[in-house]
């Protein structure tokens, strides 16, 4: 017998930040059946740069952008910082892609799924932006 808490006991926020770290994984490896499966049916995803917000919603739409935002590369991306609230349902992370662009990722869960995505994109020149 072990004094190691079972799946099912772990609190909160560790089941959030593991469930990420999962997801990060198939999003690295590409594997869009697996990242499917943290999706809430309803989930939104907003990413914000100076003067410009996308909002898509559903997994099928999040889906599909993700695999645009991919289309012809290999690139991948590394975490570094994650911080979860004390319930686990909000988790904010600092991602950096290849190229060293950096993201704040805020992450909202609901029955252990991910329901809203804020994507702000760091260090991204508005002046270079085109205008609507």
């Amino acid at each position: 017998m072990t004094d190691e808490p079972s799946p099912a006991h772990v609190p909160g926020p560790c089941r959030a930040v593991e469930a990420l770290q999962e997801f990060f994984a198939a999003e690295n490896a590409r594997d869009w059946d697996a990242y499917a499966g943290f999706l809430a049916p309803d989930v939104e995803w907003s990413v914000i740069s100076p003067g410009i917000v996308t909002v898509v919603r559903g997994i099928e739409d999040y889906l599909a952008a993700m695999k645009r935002a991919y289309l012809g590369s290999d690139g991948t991306f590394v975490v570094r910082q994650v911080s979860p609230d004390a319930s686990g349902r909000i988790v904010s992370t600092v991602l950096e892609d290849d190229e060293g662009n950096r993201s704040l990722d805020v992450f909202e869960f609901r029955d252990g799924l991910i329901a809203r995505e804020w994507e702000f994109l760091l260090g991204v020149d508005p002046f270079s932006q085109p205008t609507r």
